[in-house]
């Protein structure tokens, strides 16, 4: 299998994300998630939060990820955890594997493209997409990037690409809107951030220094050397964030 960039991203990253697996307990913990649950997560990557909700969570863990390098990444993570009967892993679309599930008690959806599709990007429409699949009293956690400041056209246009940002106030009236209730938010510090951003970089010098041969050289370089770009001329007009939110039980 070739390698691609965001595998080597997201192996030398704890998260996949400007998050830590410290933060993302003690942000979770509070809430209480359902122990033996049923819990899904959009959008795999490293299969760090997965392992979580199955090591520190004691839940039953379904897992989708579409990119087939990364999805070979988590896999063997899992199994060296030896969580193959906590974590399962699927490589196809959220929204196919959505359908197919028994309500959950918990949805993470931190950094993913699209996790319910295309024309349901927006937090709006996004939120009520997935609170439609949260058992009563289920949980949903939302990261993604936001609007800090008035972004540069140029920026608003290549992020709407393939992400949805909005400023932050959005997601709380997207979480009403969908009968949820908001219970906690955590915004990314720069120090998070600055190593989420140095740490993925590292890792694709270090490959592209060490495979001048290798086929997929050129097409890595040129990622790092985007995905690099883009972060640090967004960085002044975004954050990253976390959003916690319940379906209320009848």
């Amino acid at each position: 299998m070739r390698m691609n960039f965001h595998c080597l991203a997201y192996e030398a990253i704890e998260v996949c994300n400007a998050l830590t697996l410290d933060t993302f307990r003690a942000f979770l913990a509070p809430a209480q998630p359902k122990a033996g649950g049923r819990a899904l997560e959009i959008g795999a990557g490293n299969a760090a939060l997965a392992l979580c909700l199955a090591r520190d969570f004691d839940m039953q863990v379904e897992a989708v990820e579409v990119d087939m390098a990364v999805a070979a990444l988590a896999q063997s993570r899992i199994n060296a955890a030896g969580l193959e009967d906590r974590v399962t892993l699927s490589r196809m679309q959220s929204p196919t594997l959505l359908e197919d599930l028994p309500p959950q008690d918990l949805i993470l959806s931190i950094g993913a493209t699209d996790p319910v599709g295309e024309d349901h990007r927006h937090p709006d429409a996004a939120f009520g997409r997935l609170a439609d699949h949260l058992a009563p009293g289920g949980l949903l956690v939302w990261g993604d990037l936001f609007w800090t400041a008035e972004p540069p056209e140029p920026l608003a246009r290549v992020m709407a690409l393939t992400n949805a940002c909005t400023p932050l106030e959005d997601w709380t009236a997207a979480a009403g809107a969908a009968g949820l209730e908001v219970l906690d938010v955590h915004v990314a510090d720069d120090a998070t951030w600055q190593t989420y951003i140095e740490t993925m970089d590292r890792a694709a010098r270090a490959w592209i220094a060490a495979h001048p041969d290798r086929i997929e050289r050129p097409h890595i370089e040129a990622t790092a050397d985007r995905v690099r770009s883009f972060l640090t001329f967004a960085r002044p007009y975004t954050g990253f964030a976390l959003q916690l939110m319940r379906k209320p039980a009848p």
